[in-house]
């Protein structure tokens, strides 16, 4: 937790002192994955099942994601885009393939604190065109990652 968050304020930090250059005149984009669960203040439930039924190393984890998240989102001199992944998996992940399934029955059934899962293939396309494309920023969640994949 603490890795995540003081790397990334070193990166957030570095790029802002870069656009102090009166010579820099680019806005770069810096891509940061988060994760769903950093949203569940947003949603129905997700608060109480943060604060009831998630472990302590879970609570940890999210403060740092959303402690970088708000960084970011004060930061200057840079274009943000936050990815928002709940379960990352891929064909060859063995061990998360059983529950795969159930993430996504939940989320098609409208469970608000339960994310679509992502393909880590998804994800990667998805940063890709977050950093092409000037005009996406802010968080993106599985729809908008898999939305984003297509380009």
């Amino acid at each position: 937790d603490v890795v995540t968050r003081q790397t990334m304020f070193n990166v957030i930090e570095a790029v802002e002192q870069k656009s102090i250059n009166p010579f820099y005149k680019s806005t770069p984009p810096l891509c940061f994955v988060s994760c769903a669960e950093a949203g569940w203040p947003d949603v129905e439930y997700g608060s109480t099942v943060e604060e009831k039924l998630a472990p302590e190393w879970l609570r940890r984890y999210l403060t740092a994601k959303r402690a970088v998240e708000g960084r970011l989102e004060s930061a200057k001199g840079m274009r943000s885009v936050i990815y928002r992944p709940s379960l990352i998996w891929s064909w060859d992940k063995f061990d998360v393939l059983p529950v795969i399934p159930i993430f996504n029955i939940a989320s098609a059934l409208g469970v608000p604190f339960v994310d679509k899962t992502v393909r880590v293939e998804t994800l990667a396309d998805a940063i890709v065109a977050g950093i092409e494309d000037d005009d996406i920023s802010g968080v993106q969640r599985y729809m908008e990652m898999e939305d984003l994949a297509k380009r």
